[in-house]
């Protein structure tokens, strides 16, 4: 299970950053925090029924089936979480990126 919290990216009063209690999961925090522009994007794909994939500026999200593979195209680092799991995740960071704006 994917166990995070947030905090402020230095220099940024409103970039949040994930921080993983279990490293291996970092690479989906890099993936919300390069691909902040494409959240609505990102979300509704995750909500959405079947298979599904979305590039962005660095990463690829692939929906197939329960699973959700981020492959960071620059370094081909991947990471497969479960949709659930990065459903969850990618609400909380819209839900602090708009919460850290309105405080600004």
């Amino acid at each position: 299970m994917m166990e995070y919290t947030f905090r402020i990216k230095e220099d940024r009063k409103t970039i949040p950053i994930a921080v993983f209690a279990d490293n291996r999961y970092a690479l989906a925090g890099e993936f919300l925090l390069a691909e902040r522009s494409i959240l609505k994007e990102i979300n509704a794909l995750l909500k959405a029924e079947g298979d599904g994939e979305l590039s962005g500026n660095i990463f690829t999200l692939k929906l197939n089936g329960r699973d959700a593979e981020i492959t960071n195209e620059i370094t081909g680092s991947e990471l497969t979480v479960t949709r659930d799991e990065l459903k969850a995740l990618a609400a909380d960071y819209s839900a602090e990126v708009k919460r850290l704006r309105k405080r600004s």
